[in-house]
């Protein structure tokens, strides 16, 4: 039924091939699991065409998530999730993880899984095929360390942080907003977890079983954990994955985190690094102790730091250079004052969440040594 489907998709002219995914793709399915028929297609198709491939009582383009269709077959009772994609879209997924090394907020990762797990049933030019040979690539070094980064601090590390958060809504008594961070934080921890193991996300479901029994058990603790509790839970789990963190990546792991400049004209700067070279900002940071504002732009696998202050001359500043892990942070910088190195500045949580030291090279030029 399956691939009679996937042909009557591929019988329109704008149709590049139809791949089964999900749980039945990776074979990890159960009595419960549907159908999720993933339809690659270079533009729309009509309506018409669809609900005549449909159940009569179909659900037909849902648009809540990816556009799809949803049914139930009437014959055999299989649930049937049909979901339409571009093919440039699914491409530069694969770019976006696999060459650009760019993370997500959790999940960062499925749909390089989701391509890897998957079977093509209608892939008459080879698409799909060498989509998924192009996906069959060893775990990225610099995409661990961009997962790592842009979800470890998100724990506990910065003011803002899931932590934080839970703690600021159990004062309050908002137990949906406790919920709400549980979530999120969990959504970090996985994504981080699968990194480290260098596997590519499978998703939200079925989570648990992916972990070994002693992770297991605390993640099920931070669930099952009363609001009054959950806090003690939530450390126990994230003193695990430091300890982890910091057996997994030691000192010379090191990798840029990100370079700095002063800047006399904060927002023309951030433009002009927007319009020329297609960064990506982020929120403006405002200092609450001092007269200092800035943007952090991504370009590429690095970030920009845009300063300003009207006390400082336009010109470059610093280099960050990340070490993985609190630890870390505060060996090397030990090990630098032991060996003569100028510290300018010892390890310190500052104003924006950053755990950093900042250092002087050879030179006198500024080094900031961050997690």
């Amino acid at each position: 039924m399956i691939q009679q489907l996937a042909q009557r998709f591929g019988e329109h002219p704008s149709v590049l091939a139809v791949a089964l995914s999900g749980s039945r793709g990776a074979g990890s399915n159960d009595d419960t699991s549907d159908f999720d028929l993933y339809v690659y297609t270079f533009g729309d198709l009509p309506v018409d065409f669809r609900r005549a491939i449909a159940s009569p009582r179909a659900e037909i383009d849902n648009r809540y998530w990816e556009p799809g269709d949803e049914w139930v077959d009437q014959s055999s009772g299989a649930r049937i999730d049909v979901m339409y994609r571009r093919p440039a879209w699914i491409e530069d997924q694969m770019e976006r993880v696999l060459v650009r090394h760019e993370a997500c907020i959790g999940y960062s990762t499925c749909f390089w899984y989701n391509v890897l797990h998957s079977e093509p049933l209608f892939d008459p030019r080879g698409w799909y095929a060498g989509l998924q040979a192009r996906a069959g690539v060893p775990y990225p070094d610099g995409l661990q360390r961009s997962i790592v980064a842009k979800n470890y601090p998100l724990l506990r590390r910065n003011q803002s942080s899931y932590r934080q958060q839970i703690e600021l809504a159990i004062q309050r008594h908002d137990l949906v907003s406790v919920q709400h961070r549980v979530t999120a934080l969990l959504a970090s921890y996985f994504d981080i977890w699968f990194a480290l193991e260098r596997q590519p996300h499978p998703g939200e479901k079925r989570l648990l079983k992916a972990l070994p029994p002693f992770e297991r058990g605390l993640v099920c603790a931070v669930l099952e954990a009363p609001s009054d509790s959950v806090l003690a839970s939530i450390d126990v789990l994230l003193d695990e994955l430091d300890r982890r963190m910091d057996h997994q990546q030691p000192t010379h792991n090191a990798t840029v985190d990100h370079v700095a400049a002063w800047v006399t004209d904060l927002e023309r700067a951030r433009e002009f690094y927007e319009r020329w070279f297609g960064a990506v900002s982020g929120p403006q940071y405002r200092s609450r102790t001092r007269d200092f504002t800035s943007y952090f732009l991504r370009l590429g696998p690095v970030r920009l730091e845009l300063m300003h202050s009207p006390l400082e001359q336009a010109r470059q500043a610093h280099i960050a250079i990340s070490v993985g892990s609190r630890s870390a942070v505060d060996a090397l910088v030990s090990s630098m004052h032991a060996g003569g190195v100028t510290i300018v500045s010892k390890p310190r949580v500052t104003g924006d969440g950053y755990y950093e030291a900042v250092v002087a090279d050879s030179e006198g030029n500024l080094i900031e040594i961050t997690v």
